[in-house]
């Protein structure tokens, strides 16, 4: 009774080992890993993106501020209130935008707040990244404006 009990402890004590051990010798993908502008544009194009964060900060609720991207340097989408469009250009890993026509409705207080946001972060230059199936815009201060991709 011992020996068993003390054989399946160091069964399983090699088991994890084992485990942990094949663990180990896997390199890790770096999630930071720079893509190229080629593959940057191959994940963003002909999806449609809708805003989980802004500027750092959580959206408003089924406000669905969204960006569709063409191949061509064309981008579209809701500012949460209203539609917009115009182009973007995508260099060394970062993303502007020209400046957006965009439909005048008005809109609540609360989502109005939020499009301007969004408008207002879109301008200057947006390093482009990919983690976990989400796409993050980040400013030059290290704000994120994260996407999730709409199926």
């Amino acid at each position: 009774m011992f020996e068993r009990r003390t054989m399946k402890a160091l069964l399983a004590m090699v088991l994890c080992l084992s485990m942990l051990t094949a663990c180990a010798g896997k390199k890790a993908v770096s999630e930071d890993a720079a893509m190229s502008d080629a593959d940057l544009l191959a994940q963003l194009a002909g999806r449609a993106w809708v805003a989980e964060y802004i500027d750092g900060l959580p959206v408003v609720d089924m406000s669905h501020t969204s960006m569709v991207f063409s191949a061509d340097g064309k981008v579209r989408g809701t500012g949460g209130c209203n539609s917009y469009g115009g182009g973007y250009t995508l260099e060394d890993g970062r993303i502007s935008f020209t400046p957006f026509a965009a439909t005048m409705r008005s809109c609540v207080p609360a989502l109005n707040d939020q499009e301007m946001r969004f408008f207002r972060f879109l301008n200057g230059k947006l390093i482009v990244k990919f983690k976990n199936g989400l796409l993050y815009l980040v400013s030059e201060e290290g704000k994120p404006s994260i996407f999730s991709e709409l199926e």
